[in-house]
C-alpha cells in the first residue's frame, strides 16, 4: 500500500487573482487596472469574480460611475496588498542580483546614441556590458553568444535571431574629405544629389555582413538607376573615416552619426534622394537574457 501524498504546507494561492485585486485596490478602476497589468478590462473582471468565488463574499462594490472595497475587501486587503508589494520586491531583487552576477552583453555599432545611453544609465550598476560591433559584421557576435543583445544597422534577416523593435529612422549622409567639392543640389544648398555619388569613389563595409544588409547600407545603384562603386572597404566606421580624411572617396552614414564623429577634416553632406537608414535591437531566438525585454521596454518609452 502506498503511502498517502503529504497535504502541502499552504493551500494554493490564487497568485494572478491576488495581483490583480492588489493592483485594483490601489487603481479603483478596471480599465487602469488593465492597462498596468497589460491585459483586457475583460480579463480583470475574470480574475476579481474568481478572486469572490474562492473568497466566498464580493470584496469590491461595483457602480456606473465607481469601484470601492466592501468591509471583507479591506480586511483582505490589509494583509494581501502589503505582502504582496513585499513578494514584488523581493522578486525584482533576486532578479536584479542575478542581472549583475551575469550582465546584460549589449552590443552596438558605430555609437551608443543618446536614448540608449540613457536607458543604460537608469539601470542598476554592473547590470550592462557594452561590446562594440563591427560596421561590417553586425551579427556574428549575437549569432555566437557572445552578446545578448545587439543594436544594429537594419535589416536583420538572419535565421535563428529576431528583431525586437526597429527605431531611429534617419537621413543618410555622405561623409567627405574637407577640402572636397561636390556641386550638390540646386533645390538643397549644402545637399548633394544622388546622381553625383557616382561620380564619386566610396567606402564600403568591407566584412562578413549578408549581401541584403549590404544593399541597404551601402546601396549599389542611385534611385535614377545609376550604377554606385565601392572599390574600398572598411572594417570599422572609425577606419572608414580615417579613408576618407586622407584621399578624395566617400562615405555613406546616417545623421546622427555624424554628430559622433565629428572631425576638422572631414564634411556631411546630406543626400535626401537615398532611403532612411534605421537601427533595430536583435536577440538570439529561444536564449533571452532576463534583462532583455525590460531593456527594450524602457528604450521604447524613451523614444515616445
Amino acid at each position: 500500500m502506498e503511502p498517502p501524498t503529504p497535504s502541502p504546507l499552504l493551500p494554493e494561492l490564487p497568485l494572478q487573482e491576488l495581483e490583480c485585486f492588489s493592483v485594483l485596490v490601489h487603481q479603483l478602476h478596471f480599465g487602469r487596472t488593465a492597462q498596468r497589468l497589460g491585459v483586457s478590462q475583460g480579463r480583470v473582471s475574470q480574475l476579481i469574480k474568481r478572486l469572490e468565488h474562492r473568497v466566498g463574499a464580493p470584496v469590491f462594490r461595483r457602480t456606473s460611475r465607481r469601484v470601492e472595497l466592501t468591509e471583507l475587501g479591506r480586511v483582505l486587503a490589509e494583509q494581501v496588498v502589503p505582502a504582496f508589494e513585499r513578494l514584488r520586491e523581493g522578486y525584482d531583487a533576486a532578479r536584479a542580483r542575478a542581472a549583475t552576477d551575469r550582465p546584460l552583453r549589449l552590443g552596438f555599432q558605430c555609437a551608443v546614441y543618446e536614448p540608449v545611453a540613457r536607458v543604460i544609465a537608469g539601470l542598476p550598476e554592473g547590470t550592462t556590458r557594452l561590446v562594440e560591433l563591427p560596421w561590417a559584421d553586425p551579427f556574428s557576435q549575437l549569432a555566437r553568444g557572445e552578446v545578448d543583445l545587439a543594436i544594429v544597422l537594419a535589416p536583420c534577416r538572419e535565421p535563428g535571431l529576431e528583431v525586437l523593435m526597429t527605431f531611429s529612422r534617419q537621413p543618410v549622409y555622405v561623409a567627405v574629405n574637407a577640402a572636397q567639392r561636390l556641386a550638390g543640389g540646386a533645390d538643397a544648398p549644402g545637399a548633394v544629389g544622388a546622381d553625383e555619388l557616382a561620380g564619386l569613389p566610396l567606402i564600403e563595409p568591407r566584412g562578413p555582413a549578408p549581401e541584403y544588409w549590404r544593399q541597404v547600407n551601402a546601396p549599389r545603384r542611385t534611385p535614377s538607376g545609376r550604377a554606385l562603386s565601392y572599390p574600398a572597404g572598411a572594417a570599422t566606421l572609425q577606419e572608414g573615416l580615417s579613408m576618407v580624411a586622407s584621399t578624395r572617396q566617400g562615405l555613406l552614414l546616417c545623421e546622427r552619426s555624424t554628430g559622433y564623429v565629428q572631425r576638422p577634416d572631414i564634411r556631411y553632406l546630406p543626400v535626401p534622394e537615398l532611403e532612411p537608414t534605421s537601427l533595430e535591437v536583435v536577440q538570439k531566438v529561444g536564449r533571452p537574457h532576463p534583462l532583455a525585454a525590460g531593456f527594450t521596454g524602457l528604450l521604447a518609452g524613451r523614444l515616445d
